[in-house]
This record gives C-alpha cells, sequence and structure tokens, in this order.
C-alpha cells in the first residue's frame, strides 16, 4: 500500500446518521448505505476511528477520603475476562467486528486509528481518565497501552485491516514539555501495537511537526513506518494567503508532505485534506483544487490522499459539530446523500489510474536539496522555496542540517530571516527564506533572487 510508486486514494469515515455517535447509535444499514455509495464511486480505503470513550468506558470509583477503590464500567464491575481486565466494551467491540464484516463484503481497506481521543476540535476519553494530560500521565498511558494490545489482537486477522494508526492527531490531547516527552509517548503506543501485530505498518496519524519543536518529525519518523501531514490551508502558517485556486495554496499538500518525508526519513502521504467547507470554495472549486492535489501528490510519489471526510454533517446537533461551523459541511456525499463534484473528480482519477494501467511510476528525478536549520520558521523556509523552486523549474527534497548531507548537484540553504509573512501592502519585503519579494500588482508578488 506504501511502496514507492504507488498511489491510493480514499476518505475519512464517520457514519453519514450520526458522525461521533456512530458507536453508540450503531445502525448496521446506515453503515452498508454508506460504503454501497463509496464503493461506486471507487473510494475503496477508509480511515476509520474506534472512539476511545465508547470502547474503553472505564470509570474510577473512589474510598475514604478520596483513595482510589476500583476501575469499573460505571457501577458493573471489569469482568474478569481479557477484554474486561483491558477495560473494553465488548458490546462497541461486537460493533467494530461488523463494521470489519462490512467493509470486507465492499471490498473496503481500513486504516483504523487506534486511540482516537480528539476529534475535529473535541476531546474525548474514558472517565476514568478525565482531567489528566493523557500524554504524559503514567495510568493514561497504561489503559492506553491495555486498549491497543487488546484491540490489535482482536482484529489483527481481520483482512480488510491494512495499516495501525496510532490516532487521530494524538498531540492535540494534551502538552508535552519537550521531545523526550513525545518520544516516551509514541514509543509506548508503537511498542503496544508491535507486540501484538508485526505484520502490517504504523501509521503516525499526527500533524503539525516540525524538526525542532516539542513533537520533532524526526521521532515519528524513528519510530513509525509511514509519516502523515493534515494539509489544510487555512490551520497551516503561511498557507492562508492566497486564493484556494492559486499556486502557493495548491501545492501546499505536496511541499508539506515532501517536508515530513525529507526530515522525518520515512514516506508519507495526505491523510487528511479539503477545503473545509463552501466558506472557503464552493464545490466547483473544491473539484479543481483536489484534481489538482491528486495530480500532484501522485506525480511527487506522496503514496495517497484521504479527503476528509466522507459524509456531511450538518445535520448533527451534537458537539463538536454544533461547535465548529467548518466541521459540518466537509463531505464528499452532501446531507441528502447525493455526491458532490469532489467525489466525482475522485472517480475519474481511479479510472485515469486504472485505465491507463501505468503500474508503479519511477523514482521522483530532483535537482537539488534544500537544507534547513534551526533558528529559523523551517516550514516557512521550506513551503517557499519549493514554490520558488518550482517557478524557476527546478525540483527539490528537504533535509535537515544535523545529519550528514545527502549526495545532490544542488543545495539550497534559504538563511534565517525575522520577517515570516510577505506584506500585502505596499514596498519590498523579506520573505522567510531570505529572497526578495517585489510587488508587481495588487496583492501579487513575483520572485527576484
Amino acid at each position: 500500500m506504501f511502496e514507492q510508486g504507488t498511489f491510493f486514494i480514499g476518505c475519512n469515515y464517520w457514519a453519514s446518521h450520526a458522525g461521533t455517535h456512530m458507536w453508540t447509535d450503531w445502525r448496521t444499514d446506515a453503515v452498508e448505505f454508506d460504503f454501497k455509495r463509496l464503493s461506486a464511486h471507487g473510494v475503496t480505503t477508509l480511515r476509520v476511528f474506534p472512539l476511545w470513550p465508547v470502547f474503553q468506558p472505564i470509570s474510577r470509583l473512589y474510598g475514604n477520603r478520596g483513595t482510589l477503590r476500583e476501575y469499573r464500567f460505571g457501577e458493573s464491575p471489569l469482568p474478569d475476562t481479557d477484554a474486561g481486565r483491558a477495560g473494553m466494551s465488548e458490546e462497541a467491540l461486537s460493533r467494530f467486528a461488523e463494521f470489519c464484516d462490512l467493509a470486507e463484503q465492499y471490498g473496503m481497506r481500513l486504516v483504523v486509528g487506534l486511540i482516537t481521543g480528539w476529534m475535529s476540535g473535541r476531546l474525548f476519553v474514558p472517565p476514568a481518565l478525565e482531567g489528566r494530560n493523557v500524554l504524559t500521565d503514567p495510568t493514561a498511558i497504561m489503559w492506553q497501552a491495555r486498549f491497543i494490545r487488546y484491540f490489535v489482537k482482536r482484529f489483527r486477522d481481520r483482512p480488510c485491516i491494512v495499516a495501525w494508526d496510532l490516532g487521530n492527531e494524538c498531540n492535540e490531547m494534551g502538552q508535552v514539555a519537550n521531545a523526550d516527552e513525545a518520544y516516551a509517548w509514541t514509543s509506548n503506543i508503537v511498542g503496544a501495537i508491535r507486540s501484538t501485530d508485526t505484520s502490517r505498518p504504523v501509521v503516525s496519524g499526527m500533524h503539525s511537526l516540525l524538526p525542532d519543536n516539542n513533537w520533532p518529525m524526526q521521532v515519528q519518523g524513528e519510530l513509525t513506518d509511514v509519516l502523515t501531514t493534515h494539509p489544510y490551508p487555512y490551520f497551516t502558517p503561511h498557507c492562508d494567503m492566497d486564493p484556494i485556486h492559486t499556486i502557493r495554496t495548491e501545492l501546499h499538500a505536496v511541499a508539506e508532505t515532501l517536508f515530513y518525508r525529507g526530515i522525518g526519513g520515512k514516506p508519507c502521504f495526505a491523510e487528511e485534506c479539503g477545503t473545509l467547507g463552501p466558506m472557503f470554495a464552493d464545490e466547483a472549486r473544491a473539484a479543481d483544487f483536489i484534481r489538482t492535489n491528486l495530480f500532484t501528490l501522485w506525480a511527487h510519489d506522496c503514496r495517497g490522499f484521504m479527503w476528509w471526510c466522507a459524509n456531511e454533517q450538518s445535520h448533527l446537533t451534537h458537539a463538536p459539530y454544533d461547535w465548529n461551523a467548518c466541521e459540518r459541511e466537509l463531505g464528499l456525499f452532501r446531507a441528502d446523500h447525493s455526491p458532490k463534484p469532489v467525489i466525482r473528480v475522485m472517480k475519474e482519477f481511479v479510472d485515469f489510474l486504472g485505465g491507463n494501467r501505468l503500474g508503479a511510476l519511477p523514482g521522483r528525478m530532483t535537482d537539488g536539496v534544500c537544507v534547513l536549520t534551526r533558528e529559523q520558521d523551517t516550514w516557512g523556509a521550506a513551503y517557499m522555496s519549493f514554490i520558488l523552486a518550482k517557478q524557476t523549474g527546478l525540483d527539490i527534497e528537504f533535509a535537515y542540517a544535523d545529519p550528514p548531507l545527502l549526495d545532490a548537484p544542488l543545495y539550497l540553504m534559504p538563511r534565517p530571516c525575522p520577517v515570516i509573512r510577505l506584506c500585502r501592502y505596499g514596498g519590498t519585503q523579506i520573505c522567510s527564506v531570505g529572497w526578495k519579494m517585489v510587488r508587481c500588482c495588487t496583492f501579487r508578488w513575483t520572485p527576484r533572487c
């Protein structure tokens, strides 16, 4: 699935009728209906989420003076079974087994986000762990490891599961003080997965990583098999300055994915991508946006693309959907189940790849390496260097200055610069990579080396 030159297309999935409530409001017919629509439009890879507090619904019971007495399912003692000792709900697990049955029936491949504690702007944790920093608290990490060991063991023989994802943007579940804490959490979670299944790749599931912050992409590259980007222009520094159909915005996903791959040292794919609904782009422009992204990611050997998400959620009234307007209209299908233009573009691309029988692409040819250093805005430098290189006919990779330099015919070394955003209001400015940008007309800039 993640081999060089190959490319898969998919989407992130919550059931159309319930969103994050799908495991408590389980409807087999609704999920089957979704699978029929998706498979008919060429979508055969889904990223799915066993919501943490539903699958591990443990509570804490206290005795005298507030001392912990035991963990229970509400008022019921944990059963003396493997599932009970892991704090896992048999009801939720049986629903996930039925979900896998449907996936296999409709030819769906599943990337399973194991610790789904963060979703669409809301934190979801078991009642026993509320109020704790689940990334650093030893009790929370213990229960996460128990969750993963039991869940992976239970479902490792299901052929529809093609990869284990650590979880959805788990670096949003809490704060880490330094890279050592990020390493400790990631190592524990990856170790729990590999202790029970070494046959599948472990996917990062993280976003907003940098080479020199508290959660470095080098840590994820060392411990996982595949890195991930979630390239939404609105939420990514330097990417929300131009219309969505212009060069910088259109090349954001491929630039960020190559940035992660070059510095993290592992294959990387765009695991979540989209236009964040009509507040940023109408349906026709969203279709153009995805068409460009599909071709550029494929041509740059970025392994895969997954849209966020399968279904519209504008009819749902529970949090986080009544908190965040931009979470409600992101589906491939509208609330009335009719397809949007973006899903038609995805189907056209699937047919293009299959119809041309292209197979795996040969290795990508590059002209040089952009070397990034400490004490600079590494992402800003990488992003602008990639755009400027494209405009001058160069194709580049990224590397960090700490490891030995890659062998290359050309090295680009952007200089650190305190100005990291281009001024929109006149005059000549210096961008984050130290190249002069000269204003030539309203809100447009042209590079002058």
